[in-house]
């Protein structure tokens, strides 16, 4: 027994020790890739130009600042975009005009990029509302959009719902099969004391916004692919020439009144179905 009993304790030394080894990780570095996150409305434009670094270092991008951006129309339209601040272009004169393809057409220092985007038809939302429902014992919460589409039209939705005026959750959502009408209903918020679940856990009097765009087939397809990647560890699809990352997106949105949750005015979500 006691043979047995020394032969345990000396694994558990062996990986005790393994555990302080310090390792060394032989980190591929690559070339710098620029990314362009743009977004024409019927409400202006705007562009977030950045640059990637190497996993070692200690932020995420380096903004660019050094670069002239034109959005472009079909239909023989042409807006400059003027630097703001860090990395931000901007124009309060841009106007998207729904079925018009814009191109967006960045040069940085000689290096060029563009992405092509189709501006989305202006849509309605019927209701929308905070609701719970019981998942094993927990109350947990939701927000649903009624989106009222027009005819038969395949229409793509892209929602962001922010908390305190900070980004929380975001999900896309399409028409296909419930035309007339499209259900966006994001799961987000866990009414809960448990620990793990402390940054999804609402506060009383916590402010909750909802953004929803209508956007083009190939930006759904785009965060589609990003939604995957945050699984994966990989880059979404490229919407860009000359690979560039990020996004262009000519799209309609509305911003939803904010939702002050109060515990005890949030109904079941069954309940609120029978009225």
């Amino acid at each position: 027994m006691k043979k047995i009993t020394y032969t345990i304790i000396a694994v558990g030394m062996v990986l005790l020790t393994s555990c302080e080894k310090e390792l060394d990780f032989d980190y591929n570095t690559i070339d710098p890739l620029y990314v362009v996150e743009a977004n024409i409305t019927a409400d202006g434009a705007v562009a977030k130009l950045s640059q990637t670094l190497d996993v070692t270092d200690t932020l995420w991008n380096k903004d660019v600042s050094n670069a002239s951006v034109t959005i472009t129309g079909e239909d023989g339209t042409s807006f400059v975009l003027h630097h703001d601040s860090a990395g931000i272009y901007s124009s309060k004169e841009a106007r998207g005009i729904p079925g018009v393809k814009y191109t967006i057409h960045v040069d940085i220092n000689g290096y060029v990029t563009e992405s092509t985007s189709e501006m989305q038809e202006e849509f309605t939302v019927s209701d929308n509302y905070l609701y719970k429902i019981v998942m094993m014992s927990e109350d947990v919460y939701g927000v649903r959009v009624d989106v009222k589409d027009e005819g038969t039209k395949e229409n793509y939705y892209y929602t962001l719902v922010t908390r305190n005026r900070e980004p929380y959750k975001w999900m896309i959502t399409d028409n296909r099969g419930q035309y007339g009408k499209t259900e966006i209903d994001i799961g987000c918020f866990i009414d809960s004391d448990m620990e793990d679940h402390k940054e999804d856990i609402l506060e009383e009097g916590d402010l909750i916004d909802i953004e929803v765009r209508k956007v083009d087939r190939k930006i759904y397809d785009y965060y589609w692919s990003r939604a995957i990647g945050l699984e994966t560890y990989s880059n979404p699809l490229r919407d860009y020439t000359n690979n560039t990352l990020g996004y262009f997106s000519a799209c309609s949105i509305i911003k939803l009144p904010t939702i002050t949750y109060h515990k005890d005015e949030v109904e079941y979500l069954d309940a609120r179905n029978k009225k």
